[in-house]
């Protein structure tokens, strides 16, 4: 059956009609050797401006850089993966691409000596690069660029932008300068926004899997963990707690550790990366691809600041430019597809984005990852057959949340340059095998708009849909036009009853989306990576090339869904729209393109050792955190009562107690206007069980402290007992909160015991508006004062 098929009747294009009229902004030259770019907010925006910024507040940029090779490069990339190309899978390194299509060193040099002799600072990002990251006070940008950059409101929102497009020199090659407004950022499934005091809730899925469940169900070879392979994750802010709740998963799971390596994308000072965007995200694409593959030798994770644009921009552009970078890369985090001209505004309390800015900056770095033989897995999404247009306070983009109607696809999932994942729901039988598997109702997936279907891609018939007849960038497309077919390949995403154990934050928590779906694809792909004898070149190529014969029993052929479909879309025989050629077979898949399932490189990991303690650390605290990183909510408050800035462990001076000491420099109970009452936990792992201390204030102020240790429940057998929990004293100081817990409550630690990956949080309920730790271990009886 034809994908046409597939396509549910009544389908209309009409929300996107008026994209045929609008064209693309293009740079003015002024005749005064200067000539401006285009980066400047639609003018609805910028209607109701509210004051100016402090003129030594700091902001990120990135200048893009012109690049007149593009249509050889889209040759090369293409070449790569086409069998028939005398060039196929001749991947070029990093230095060879700087060579053949780079930025030359001394345009590069011209364009950083600019910036610097106006002040501002450059990144390290990797020579040849068409990006260079930099960073500057609002008065230093103003000057450069001959800006007013100013504070803005749209409804509830409240952002910084620039009113006039930057001015940069008509003899430097510039195209762009990408962050000189907030408002514009993707987003993950469940993000914290700028403004509304929304969190992460990855506990809204069920949690009844563990990622061991799926070595059998998805039929892994015991041989092959991924050993040899070099993984990693994008992610933005703060990697503290994404690494300690890694070695929490790692030691409940009973998994080795695997290194990671920490790469921060943007110029600036480490502590500048402590903001808390989409930290358990992070820690959901960490654990599930590590947890597939557990033999991997390293994760890098690529840090930005945070999901702002120019942090995601330059996290892309580093990987592809880094010579040390991992073949294999997960984006759980996206936006729509760029359309002739982005909007993106607030009415209501809610966002409204309509295609994203920086497209084509993402592309070139994408196309050159791809030409090196790198794989981007990116998850689909989580609103079915549309892209996330709309950004609710508390849920962000969604996650199985609504169908936001727009018949676009998520971005990057549908780059040309991307492997896209969608989302399935798994049954396993009492044997652990599966029972079922069908495509969720909110898995992201369908055409494209104005992409084109890649080469690789057109050998697939089910593919058949029409792009609109313009491109992003507002040029004619000839019509009938197969754009491009998302996702490529499927796994578990989980629905609202079913999803995967992980742990946030020391604790136990069910997460699900095709957040969880991208991650365990990279997973899986590293197992069959490892035995490969020469590189297997990206992900999807890879995939499309295979025999039509030989796919069908390499992937679990998902032809029934949770619901009729995703929206437009239903799934069926063959490729869908709903997943792809569905789930991998880990072993028939790397036999087929490997011709085995024994590691090439079989060396394991280097070992891990314990995070520092003792005498070692002497008494420093085992987290900080900077200064003023929570987001300002809805009503105004900007969660200075929440901020964090350090956190310790000590005895009492009977001996008797745990003594933990929160630090930060306005922290207080109650929330302003008295709107419900601040929180703050702390929680550490001590043979093998999970404690957590938390200091609750209620509306009045008044502090209550409850330890706790939660537990993972069996889902097919759960508990009857109540989780026990037991009170202690807290109290709130000036700048500090104390919480005293008696030893013989956490299970009586002796001087010398260890108390594992301890981390402080603050927030309202149960989320997380700041983090510290967990950098040191506490070993008991060390005293600090």
């Amino acid at each position: 059956m034809g994908s046409v098929g597939r396509l549910r009747a009544g389908v209309t294009i009409g929300l996107v009609s008026a994209a045929l009229a609008w064209t693309s902004p293009v740079a003015a030259v002024d005749g005064s050797g200067w000539r401006r770019t285009a980066n400047v907010l639609p003018a609805a925006l910028l209607t109701q401006r509210v004051g100016a910024p402090d003129p030594a507040q700091r902001l990120d940029v990135d200048v893009v850089l012109a690049d007149p090779n593009t249509a050889a490069e889209r040759a090369t990339a293409a070449a790569v993966v086409d069998p028939n190309s005398p060039k196929f899978h001749h991947f070029l390194t990093t230095a060879d691409y700087g060579r053949r299509f780079g930025v030359a060193a001394a345009t590069r040099a011209a364009v950083t000596s600019w910036l610097r002799r106006n002040g501002l600072d450059v990144g390290p990002g990797p020579g040849g690069s068409h990006l260079i990251a930099a960073a500057g006070t609002v008065a230093q940008l103003d000057r450069l660029f001959d800006l007013r950059l100013g504070t803005y409101r749209s409804g509830p929102t409240q952002f910084l932008a620039n009113d006039t497009a930057p001015r940069v020199p008509a003899d430097l090659p510039i195209t762009d300068v990408i962050g000189l407004n907030d408002l514009q950022h993707f987003t993950v499934p469940n993000p914290t926004h700028r403004g509304p005091a929304a969190r992460t809730q990855l506990g809204a899925f069920a949690a009844q899997l563990d990622v061991r469940s799926l070595w059998h169900a998805y039929d892994a070879p015991d041989s092959d963990t991924g050993q040899g392979m070099h993984a990693g994750v994008f992610m933005a802010g703060n990697a503290d707690p994404v690494i300690g709740s890694l070695r929490v998963f790692e030691e409940t799971e009973q998994l080795p550790r695997v290194p990671v390596r920490v790469v921060r994308t943007q110029p600036g000072r480490a502590d500048e990366y402590g903001g808390n965007d989409g930290g358990e995200e992070w820690m959901l694409d960490t654990q599930s691809s590590t947890g597939l593959a557990p033999g991997m030798s390293d994760l890098s994770l690529y840090t930005a600041k945070n999901l702002d644009d120019p942090g995601i921009v330059g996290d892309f552009a580093y990987w592809a430019a880094d010579p040390t970078g991992p073949l294999l890369m997960n984006a759980s985090f996206g936006s729509c597809e760029a359309f002739p001209v982005n909007s993106n505004t607030t009415r209501d309390s809610v966002q409204v984005e309509v295609g994203n800015d920086i497209q084509d900056t993402v592309e070139h770095a994408l196309m050159q990852a791809f030409t090196e033989g790198r794989t981007l897995f990116a998850a689909s999404g989580d609103t079915g057959s549309s892209c996330p247009v709309v950004a609710l306070p508390v849920v962000g983009a969604g996650n199985g949340v609504a169908n936001q109607a727009l018949p676009a696809q998520g971005y990057p999932a549908a780059s040309p340059w991307a492997t896209a994942v969608g989302g399935t729901v798994l049954s396993l039988d009492k044997s652990g095998a599966r029972a079922d598997e069908q495509a969720w109702a909110f898995s992201g997936g369908g055409s494209a708009l104005f992409i084109p279907e890649p080469e690789w891609q057109k050998s697939e018939p089910h593919v058949d849909l029409p792009c609109l007849p313009i491109n992003s960038d507002g040029a004619p497309q000839p019509l009938g036009t197969v754009c491009r077919g998302v996702p490529d390949i499927a796994a578990l995403s989980g629905s609202a009853t079913e999803a995967m154990y992980i742990n946030a934050y020391d604790q136990p928590t069910g997460a699900g989306g095709t957040s969880l779906s991208s991650p365990l694809v990279m997973g899986a792909w590293s197992r069959v990576a490892a035995a490969a004898r020469k590189p297997l070149g990206p992900a999807a190529p890879a995939i499309y090339h295979i025999d039509a014969d030989k796919r069908a029993h390499d992937f679990f052929d998902v032809t029934a869904g949770e619901a009729v479909g995703n929206g437009l879309y239903v799934p069926g025989p063959g490729w869908d729209y709903n997943t792809g050629y569905g789930v991998p077979d880990i072993a028939k898949l790397t036999a087929d393109l490997t011709g085995g399932t024994t590691p090439a490189h079989p060396a394991a990991a280097a070992r891990v050792p314990d995070p520092p303690t003792g005498d070692k650390v002497a008494c420093e605290p085992f987290g900080t955190s900077p200064t003023g990183n929570v987001a300002t909510d809805l009503l105004g408050d900007n969660g200075d009562t929440r901020d964090l800035t350090s956190a310790g462990m000590t005895l009492s001076p009977d001996g008797k107690s745990l003594v933990i000491t929160v630090r930060g420099p306005h922290l207080a109970a109650r929330a302003p206007f008295g709107v419900g009452g601040n929180s703050i936990r702390a929680t550490w792992v001590y043979h093998g069980t999970t404690y957590v201390a938390e200091a609750a204030a209620d509306p009045s102020g008044k502090v209550t402290g409850t330890l706790s240790t939660p537990r993972r429940e069996d889902p097919l057998n759960p508990s009857k007992e109540e989780p026990k929990t037991t009170e202690f004293g807290a109290e709130y100081g000036s700048g500090s909160l104390t919480m005293t817990i008696p030893l013989s409550d956490i299970g009586s630690p002796k001087p010398g015991d260890r108390l594992q990956y301890p981390i402080a949080s603050s927030g309202r309920g149960q989320g997380n508006d700041d983090v510290v730790g967990p950098t040191n271990d506490y070993t008991v009886g060390q005293r600090c004062h």
